[in-house]
């Protein structure tokens, strides 16, 4: 039992470091993720559209969120 209590603890505390990172995100990040998980290919120049940034500084928060470990490439860079 103690064992699972000790998970259960570890569990909560990464379910609040989550809410805790989310929190010190730049708006223009939040919506970055939330535009990213309603359309997992948008690019960012569709991006740059929706948020209202700059290319360039889509990719620099793209870049932000990638070195937090919140976002990540998967595939390819080129669309074949």
């Amino acid at each position: 039992m103690k064992f699972i209590e000790f998970m259960l603890v570890r569990i909560l505390e990464a379910i609040e470091n989550v809410g805790n990172i989310f929190d010190n995100l730049t708006d223009n990040q939040q919506a970055i993720i939330n535009s990213m998980k309603a359309n997992p290919k948008v690019s960012a120049a569709i991006l740059a559209e929706i948020v209202g940034i700059t290319k360039r500084k889509v990719e620099e928060n793209v870049a932000k969120l990638k070195k937090m470990g919140l976002v990540e490439r998967v595939g390819g860079t080129r669309g074949y």
